[in-house]
């Protein structure tokens, strides 16, 4: 493999690697937000920033994370532990040069960029377009390398 293919695939696995991470994070946070308490805590420490006054969307936002059942926050945490262990499992792959990854990371890649078009038609934001172009470009990268080859 050249080297420029495998610095290439080592920089996906640590973007892929960071989203794992970034997911379990999620999910700790969905699963100790299923205690009341700690969601109770959460709700006051955001109504109290001062970025609240004005800003009636957080005070939305907030309003509808406190409607939240307990089995919401544990669907949350489930999938962002399943979609995590994808990454991490993609990350580990890639990093360690194995070919089935590349294979996993293409099928995993691809199969969520209609979920991503579809949220920035309904929901526009420059961040989820520059994610959508990160997927998009690795797709295209790895298909290519996966028809070469290598």
């Amino acid at each position: 493999m050249a080297s420029h293919d495998q610095a290439a695939l080592r920089a996906i696995a640590v973007f892929k690697l960071a989203k794992a991470l970034g997911l379990v994070l999620v999910a700790i946070a969905a699963f100790g937000l299923v205690h009341t308490p700690w969601l109770d805590r959460l709700a006051r420490w955001l109504l109290s920033l001062p970025l609240q006054a004005g800003h009636a969307a957080i005070v939305r936002w907030v309003e509808q994370l406190l409607d939240w059942s307990p089995k919401r926050f544990e669907l949350i945490g489930t999938l962002a532990i399943a979609y995590g262990s994808v990454f991490a499992t993609e990350g580990w792959g890639l990093w360690t040069g194995r070919r089935w990854a590349e294979y996993l990371t293409v099928f995993a890649t691809a199969s969520l960029i209609p979920f991503e078009a579809w949220e920035i038609w309904h929901r526009f934001g420059w961040l989820k377009i520059a994610a959508l172009a990160i997927n998009l470009l690795i797709v295209v990268y790895l298909w290519r390398l996966v028809r070469r080859g290598r």
